[in-house]
């Protein structure tokens, strides 16, 4: 997570990169998309915040290219030696990192774009974030952010009892836990707030199922690693607890019912620092 006082719900462990990982086999084609239509291209020098274990980070390093920068924050620094890891390995040399976060960060020059993904639910001032970010880009530069709304989750068809409880688990914790659950559909608000222009905004929602699908364990892995938050919270799993046979559980009643996996929709949207309006001044 990327500010001292943010409170990332799902811990920085061994378990949680891992479940960022399969999260990102399953987001990373919409976030591709995102990024490119927002206009993040060759040559640019971006700032990605909260970067975790690379995942956005590559898809951005491809898009800038050799001739672009891409600097990256965390404070995770065991996410962070994983990024850099994913880095070398692709042979990216034109991106940083720095254990730091948003509040601390001062750039050496304004960047040509900001972004992020799934950062902003997590912040206790998600504006004062996006305030920020304006700052450190040019006239003319791009913030865009990626955000869920965890408020709710469309209901796949037919019913699937234990997928949905699952699934309403972890929507129940994210309204108690988080300041704004619904931060992908305040994305519109808030980024004016902010002083950018209306944003352009695409909601879209993972359908996704089969015997193949990384969904079940993504699920479980959401729920495990939000267990000790639950039981602070006086949460109680009920009929969907956390057990080694969850996934498959989840796998078997998906096939049985020819049903599908409908996750919470994710808000990609996206804006330029506009010129500065020029002071009004009072008739004489």
């Amino acid at each position: 997570m990327t500010t001292a006082n943010a409170a990332y719900q799902m811990g920085q462990t061994d378990q949680e990169r891992r479940r960022l990982s399969l999260q990102a086999s399953v987001l990373n084609p919409l976030t591709d998309s995102f990024l490119r239509r927002a206009g993040v291209s060759g040559g640019m020098r971006v700032l990605e915040i909260g970067c975790g274990i690379g995942e956005v980070t590559l898809i951005t390093a491809r898009l800038v290219g050799a001739h672009g920068h891409l600097h990256c924050i965390d404070t995770d620094a065991h996410a962070l030696e994983t990024a850099q890891g994913r880095i070398r390995s692709a042979g990216h040399d034109h991106v940083s990192f720095e254990h730091s976060d948003i509040a601390s960060h001062t750039p050496v020059r304004a960047y040509d774009a900001v972004i992020g993904r799934h950062v902003l639910i997590h912040m206790p001032d998600a504006l004062a974030v996006l305030r920020k970010a304006v700052s450190m880009v040019h006239v003319g530069g791009l913030i865009a952010f990626q955000e869920y709304d965890l408020s709710f989750y469309p209901r796949g068809y037919p019913e699937l009892p234990l997928m949905f409880a699952v699934q309403e688990l972890i929507i129940e914790f994210y309204r108690r836990a988080v300041p704004r659950p619904n931060i992908g559909s305040q994305l519109f608000w808030l980024m004016q707030e902010a002083g950018l222009p209306s944003p352009e905004c695409r909601m879209e929602c993972v359908m996704d199922g089969g015997p193949y699908s990384p969904v079940y364990e993504w699920l479980t892995a959401t729920l495990h690693n939000l267990l000790p938050q639950m039981e602070a919270l006086g949460m109680t799993t009920g009929s969907a607890g956390v057990s080694d046979t969850l996934a498959q559980r989840l796998r078997e009643e998906a096939l049985e019912k020819r049903g599908v996996a409908v996750i919470s929709p994710m808000v990609g949207a996206f804006a330029r620092k506009p010129f500065a309006k020029p002071e009004r001044r009072g008739h004489s």
